[in-house]
């Protein structure tokens, strides 16, 4: 389901279709609208507020990219612990076995380098927030491994069970998210975009 907040300075509307949504953005002067797929961020949206996940525990967010011209794929992510926030990003230059993964190799290196990261901090249980499904997917064996890199993930995943729990939370990408959107930006500076 989709949710469509509007708002100006007399509206502070959500709908659940385009159609209604391009109803209330008729009679607004000026309208800002954006799309979601949940929502309390839609909510957060028109009250000027950055959207809370809920999630106390240690969580990070992580993303993926890849640099079309240079062929340099990275990632950015950011591990928040007790309110206090990691940030981190990594550009792959040199071309290798992963390089063919474009973007998707990013948010494979994203997610071990988080979960290795972690469970040498003595994290016993992880968050992940990703806007990838195979992060996810691979990880716990939903879906079958065809790359290397995947392969190599679903060993890593082998390696870490039992030592770190890690929850998976997948969010819609470019939706208002403020770790999805910074994690976003930070995966494509690593790659010099």
């Amino acid at each position: 389901m989709k949710y469509y907040a509007i708002k100006d300075e007399t509206h502070k509307v959500i709908v659940e279709s385009w159609e209604e949504a391009q109803s209330v953005i008729k009679e607004c002067k000026g309208p800002k609208y954006k799309s979601f797929s949940i929502k309390e961020e839609a909510i957060a949206y028109l009250e000027d507020r950055p959207f809370s996940d809920g999630v106390t525990e240690p969580k990070a967010y992580i993303d993926g990219s890849f640099n079309s011209k240079t062929s340099v794929y990275g990632f950015g992510a950011i591990l928040i612990i007790d309110n206090k926030e990691y940030t981190f990003k990594k550009g792959y230059e040199e071309i290798d076995e992963y390089t063919e993964n474009r973007n998707v190799a990013g948010e494979i290196k994203a997610a071990g380098f988080i979960i290795n990261y972690a469970y040498k901090k003595g994290i016993k249980r992880l968050h992940i927030f990703f806007d990838y499904q195979g992060i996810e997917s691979w990880y716990t064996k939903a879906w079958k491994a065809n790359t290397k890199i995947a392969i190599e993930y679903q060993k890593f995943s082998d390696l870490m069970n039992g030592k770190i729990e890690v929850v998976f939370h997948k969010v819609k990408s470019h939706t208002n998210n403020e770790y999805n959107d910074k994690v976003d930006r930070l995966a494509k500076e690593a790659v010099g975009m």
